[in-house]
């Protein structure tokens, strides 16, 4: 659509660097036609990034299962730009059968049953871990290690554990690297994501043998899901089975939009984390 418009002199200011400078114009010396066509609709793909969550998303939880089967779950407060991450062990059902089969054999009666929970608090710069045996409480107590928060310190961590924004899951990056995003009649987004795309998304799958799956990697199913607030609800990856790497389900949901709690620096008895904490994270 179009409107025709009568124009006059425009007094115009052109600021060149330092430099401020006064111009008269006319635009027109009759009457002239403006275009007023509105701008084309987004694309699948764009529509999908502007539901992944951003700074002024309130806050929200999610839960998901990484790429090697650990359940994780928290909530995210972008205001305070807070977060609160659980890890739990991989389900027995996402372990590579034949590896468990050869752990089977090799277990002694001595060693120990146990797996390893692990939670994280973060507020901005500042972030704080705790960390329970399960089936093996006394592990604590053993490796010196408290049971309540341990704040880290960012210096002795070679991946500074800080507030990186709200999108924990890595939907976003996912989506960018994704290919013929479409609709479909029920909602949901599909589509097929390229892990080679780049450095993100190699490292959003980085427990992933991306090698491993050669010419598969480049055209990896996805299926995403907004929910009815305009926010992304889930997004699923269906990595497949190659080698002696199990297929795998690459899952993000965020939801509880606006009810989840604010997240705050622990109170209470929080300590300092031993040495031991940092081990247990690799350093």
């Amino acid at each position: 659509m179009t409107r025709r418009t009568c124009a006059t002199p425009l007094a115009r200011r052109v600021t060149v660097g330092s430099a401020t400078v006064l111009a008269a114009g006319v635009l027109l010396t009759g009457c002239g036609l403006v275009s007023s066509e509105p701008p084309p609709p987004p694309t699948p793909k764009d529509a999908l990034l502007a539901a992944v969550p951003g700074e002024k998303t309130p806050a929200f939880r999610f839960s998901g299962v990484d790429a090697v089967g650990r359940r994780i779950t928290g909530a995210v407060d972008p205001t305070g730009k807070g977060m609160e991450l659980n890890i739990a062990p991989a389900d027995a059902e996402a372990e590579n059968e034949a590896e468990a089969e050869n752990e089977a054999e090799s277990e002694s009666e001595n060693e120990a049953d146990f797996s390893l929970a692990m939670s994280f608090r973060v507020v901005d710069q500042r972030s704080w871990l705790r960390v329970h045996f399960e089936d093996a409480a006394e592990l604590n107590e053993l490796l010196e290690l408290p049971r309540q928060w341990m704040e880290l310190d960012q210096s002795k961590l070679s991946n500074p554990q800080v507030y990186d924004g709200a999108d924990i899951g890595n939907a976003g990056v996912i989506i960018r690297a994704a290919d013929a995003v479409q609709q479909q009649a029920d909602g949901a987004y599909t589509g097929t994501v390229d892990l080679t795309a780049g450095p993100e998304i190699a490292e959003a799958v980085a427990e992933v043998d991306v090698a491993a799956l050669g010419e598969q990697a480049t055209s990896i199913p996805f299926t995403a899901v907004v929910g009815s607030d305009g926010h992304l609800d889930t997004l699923t990856m269906e990595i497949p089975a190659v080698d002696e790497q199990p297929a795998a389900e690459f899952l993000v949901r965020y939801y509880d939009y606006g009810n989840a709690p604010a997240i705050a620096s622990p109170t209470g008895d929080a300590t300092p984390a031993p040495d031991v904490a940092y081990e247990i994270l690799g350093e």
